[in-house]
């Protein structure tokens, strides 16, 4: 099956010999990128006007609750715009007065194809990240199924990749003035790197997060300031005990501090342990979630 968007109305049409019936109502259509590096993030389109070969995704139905996206992934075709000869779009010419020959009129349209190549990928893509959007703002989303349907269109089902809903907004007016500033940079970079760098990094991030948010509610609770130059394994120490007794808290602070380790080639060699993955990743920022809630420090 192929896939039109026209040039100038971004109208869309499909069909099995090209791009022909106009589709009503009208879809939801998104350029797509498959993330298989962090730099990929980087390479992202600017837009279908300056970069109409990439591949598209058109939204059948979306699950807020479950976060879902299920649709169909198309790949470009080598030459863009072209032009077809369409059934006049009943939103653009409802009574086909543009209709020469055949019924049909003239459209350029950027063209796109069932993405078969998505096929060749390990385990027809599934498991796979993609990026959804452009440079100017994108969503991250994982490959959960893929199959090819009675037309031909390769049908994906996608669950979102996102911090938010995981990571609570800070609630800063609970926080100590000096100490506002450095909490909120540690927040920003543990949900910059949240499901864009590799898992490794975001661990690290969500350690960092850790130690800088639960040493400065210690503070705040009036430990002693040279907790703020220990690192996470005294911190979640601390704060297990008396009189501040957030053992659960300590409990999962120290887990992501033993998968930190995990990101040290020495020490993987050493104990035999296996690298970090994206689950490890998901894992360490619903901790610091968990953290933030526990000590009360989440907007309601």
């Amino acid at each position: 099956m192929f896939l039109g968007l026209e040039q100038q109305t971004g109208l869309v049409y499909e069909g099995s010999d090209g791009p022909t019936r106009p589709i009503v109502p009208f879809p939801i259509v998104t350029q797509a990128k498959l993330i298989k590096s962090e730099g990929d993030w980087n390479d992202l389109t600017l837009g279908l006007p300056d970069s109409p070969t990439s591949w598209v995704f058109r939204e059948d139905t979306f699950d807020p609750v479950a976060r879902t996206r299920r649709g169909r992934l198309y790949e470009s075709q080598p030459t863009q715009p072209t032009t077809h000869r369409v059934v006049p779009h009943p939103h653009e010419d409802p009574s086909g007065r543009s209709a020469g020959a055949g019924g049909r009129t003239s459209k350029n349209l950027f063209v796109y194809k069932s993405c078969r190549a998505l096929l060749s990928e390990p385990h027809q893509g599934k498991g796979l990240k993609i990026a959804l959007g452009t440079r100017s703002a994108a969503s991250a989303w994982r490959i959960i199924q893929a199959e090819v349907v009675a037309n031909g269109d390769v049908m994906v089902t996608l669950k979102a990749l996102s911090a938010f809903g995981i990571l609570p907004e800070i609630n800063l007016a609970k926080i100590s003035e000096n100490f506002r500033k450095p909490v909120q940079q540690a927040m920003d970079r543990a949900l910059d790197s949240a499901f864009r760098e590799t898992p490794v990094s975001v661990i690290d991030q969500c350690r960092n997060a850790l130690t800088v948010i639960l040493s400065r509610w210690l503070v705040d609770q009036g430990h002693d300031q040279s907790i703020l130059r220990e690192d996470l394994g005294r911190v979640v120490d601390a704060i297990s005990k008396a009189p501040y007794e957030r053992g659960c808290v300590g409990l999962v602070g120290k887990l992501v501090a033993r998968l930190h380790s995990r990101g040290k080639g020495n020490e993987v060699h050493a104990r035999s342990l296996r690298d970090p993955v994206e689950e490890d990743a998901e894992l360490a920022l619903h901790v610091l979630g968990f953290a933030i809630r526990d000590i009360d420090w989440a907007e309601p």
